[in-house]
C-alpha cells in the first residue's frame, strides 16, 4: 500500500501532483493561468516609429555642410542625415563600422567628404554610397577650397592636403605639440587655421606655406572659426567667448555675445552670422551691429548644438545632440536663393 501524496514516476508517464499534500499549489496554478489569460501583447509600435524617423534622440551630431539644394549632417556612430531639398526631407543612413564623424565639407564640384575621429575620411559618391579612405593621421576638422583641394587637420599641429580627392596626401606641421582644430579657406590664396593654446596659423599662397599669426588672447581653446574676408574673423568658445579680429589676425578684440554658457559652432553668410552652443544656445550678428543677439524662440531643447551651415536668405541648418532644425536670422536682407560660402 502506498502512501498518501507520494508521487510515482513509471516509464514516461508525468507525475500525479496531490493537491491534499500541497494545498497552496492548487492558487498558485489558479493565479498563473488569471494572470496569462489578461496579459496584453507588446505594443512596440511607437518604437518601431521611432526607430524609422531619420534624427533619433541618441544622435550625436557634430557639423553640417551644404551644396546647392544638399545638406549633409554627420554625428558620432556613423550617423549621416542629408537632404537634397535645402532640409525639408531628411534621409538617413549608418556607415560601415560606426566611425565617429566629427567633420563634413562640400567642394565646389559638388562632393561632400567627412572625416571621422580617428585617421579616416569619407566621400560621398555617386550611387549614394560611402568611400572610405585611409589617413596617415589623426584628424579633427576638414575644409575644401575653392579649387576643390581637401584640407585635414589634426594632431601635432600636421596640416594635411589632397589635390586628388583623397587618394594620396601631403603633410606640412608646425613641429610643436598641438592641436589644431578648425581650418577654413575664404578664397583662393587665403585660409587660416587655429588651435590649441591659442595657435592662429594663416596662408596667403594657397595653403604653399603658413605662417604664425598673433595668437588668441589668454591661450585660448578655439571650438570653431569664421572668416568672411582675410582681414575679417571670429572664433568662439568657452564660456561665451567670441574675438574678433578685423586686420588679419594682428590684433583680437573681444565681442560682447552676452553669454556664459560655451559656444560650439559659428556659420555665416552674406551679412549674418550664426554662433551655437550648449543649452541650445543660438545667437546671431549682423555685420556693423554692436553686439550679438539670442534667437530664444528657435527650440526649447537643452540639448548642445555644434553643426551649423548657411543656406542663404538668412537661413541656417543647426544641429547637435538628437536635434537637427532651420532657423531664420531676422532682420537678413540677402536673396532665398544666393549661394553659401565654403564651410
Amino acid at each position: 500500500m502506498k502512501n498518501r501524496g507520494h508521487t510515482e514516476v513509471l516509464g514516461n508517464h508525468r507525475p500525479r501532483l496531490s493537491v491534499d499534500a500541497h494545498p497552496a499549489l492548487l492558487f498558485l496554478l489558479l493565479l498563473t493561468l488569471t494572470l496569462s489569460g489578461c496579459e496584453a501583447r507588446l505594443d512596440l509600435s511607437g518604437v518601431n516609429a521611432q526607430l524609422a524617423r531619420p534624427i533619433q534622440r541618441a544622435d550625436l551630431f557634430q557639423a553640417a555642410a551644404r551644396h546647392h539644394d544638399s545638406v549633409v549632417v554627420v554625428g558620432g556612430m556613423g550617423v549621416v542625415v542629408y537632404s537634397t531639398d535645402r532640409g525639408a526631407n531628411w534621409q538617413r543612413a549608418i556607415l560601415p563600422g560606426k566611425p565617429f564623424l566629427v567633420d563634413v565639407a562640400t567642394c565646389p564640384d559638388g562632393r561632400f567628404h567627412a572625416v571621422e575621429k580617428t585617421d579616416g575620411v569619407w566621400t560621398l559618391q555617386s550611387d549614394g554610397g560611402w568611400l572610405r579612405q585611409a589617413l596617415p593621421e589623426m584628424t579633427e576638422a576638414l575644409t575644401c577650397d575653392p579649387s576643390n583641394v581637401l584640407w585635414v587637420i589634426g594632431g601635432f599641429s600636421t596640416i594635411l592636403h589632397s589635390a586628388d580627392g583623397g587618394s594620396s596626401w601631403e603633410s606640412w606641421s608646425l613641429e610643436e605639440d598641438l592641436y589644431l582644430t578648425t581650418i577654413q579657406f575664404v578664397d583662393r590664396e587665403h585660409g587660416v587655421a587655429t588651435g590649441e593654446f591659442g595657435t592662429v596659423l594663416l596662408t596667403a599662397d594657397a595653403g604653399a606655406t603658413w605662417n604664425r599669426a598673433s595668437d588668441l588672447p589668454d591661450s585660448f581653446y578655439p571650438q570653431d572659426a569664421w572668416f568672411n574676408s582675410p582681414e575679417s574673423g571670429w572664433v568662439v568658445g568657452l564660456s561665451g567667448t567670441i574675438w574678433r579680429t578685423d586686420d588679419g589676425a594682428e590684433t583680437w578684440r573681444l565681442a560682447e555675445s552676452g553669454f556664459k554658457t560655451p559656444l560650439y559652432g559659428i556659420g555665416g553668410f552674406g551679412n549674418s552670422l550664426v554662433a551655437v552652443g550648449d543649452n541650445s544656445s543660438i545667437l546671431y550678428y549682423h555685420l556693423g551691429d554692436p553686439q550679438w543677439s539670442s534667437l530664444t524662440e528657435a527650440t526649447l531643447s537643452r540639448t548642445y548644438l555644434r553643426g551649423v551651415t548657411a543656406l542663404g536668405g538668412g537661413d541656417f541648418i543647426v544641429a547637435g545632440g538628437g536635434t537637427l532644425f532651420a532657423i531664420s536670422v531676422p532682420g537678413d536682407e540677402q536673396a532665398a536663393g544666393a549661394e553659401a560660402s565654403y564651410e
